[in-house]
C-alpha cells in the first residue's frame, strides 16, 4: 500500500551542499509531524547520519528529531515535503539510488508502526 510514493519519481535535486529528495507521505489520511519519523536516508548504499538531514514542510525546516513534539502541524496527503541532505554534492544527470524508509504511528490505531522503506534509481535535477 503507497509504499512506491515515498520518494517521488523525478525527486532527487542536486544541491550545493548535497542533495535533496522530494517524500510523500505513505499513508493514506493527513498526519500530524508527531506521528511521522524519518527512519534512514541512503544514496548508492551509503546511509547517511539523520543529523545531516533535515525536513522541509511548508516552507519550514526541521531536524527528524523535532517533529515528534509537532502535534498541531500536519502533513497533508497531497503535499511533498523534501528532505535536505548534508553530504558530497550530487551533479545534475547523474543517477543514484535513493532509499528513504519514514515510520508512521496514526493516532487512531493503538499501537500501529508503518514503516516504509522505498529504493529508486533517480538522475539528479
Amino acid at each position: 500500500m503507497m509504499d512506491h510514493r515515498v520518494v517521488s519519481d523525478g525527486g532527487l535535486f542536486a544541491s550545493a551542499s548535497g542533495f535533496d529528495v522530494d517524500v510523500r507521505l505513505p499513508w493514506y489520511r493527513s498526519l500530524p509531524l508527531s506521528v511521522v519519523e524519518v527512519v534512514e536516508v541512503a544514496l548508492d548504499g551509503h546511509v547517511i547520519a539523520l543529523e545531516n538531514v533535515t525536513f522541509e514542510l511548508n516552507g519550514e525546516t526541521l531536524r527528524p528529531a523535532e517533529l515528534r513534539p509537532r502535534t498541531d502541524d500536519y502533513w497533508y496527503v497531497l503535499d511533498s515535503a523534501l528532505l535536505h541532505v548534508a553530504h558530497a554534492p550530487v551533479a545534475q544527470g547523474s543517477t543514484h539510488e535513493v532509499c528513504v524508509t519514514i515510520a508512521v504511528r496514526p493516532p487512531y490505531i493503538q499501537g500501529l508502526n508503518r514503516i516504509v522503506k522505498t529504493t529508486k534509481t533517480l538522475t539528479a535535477r
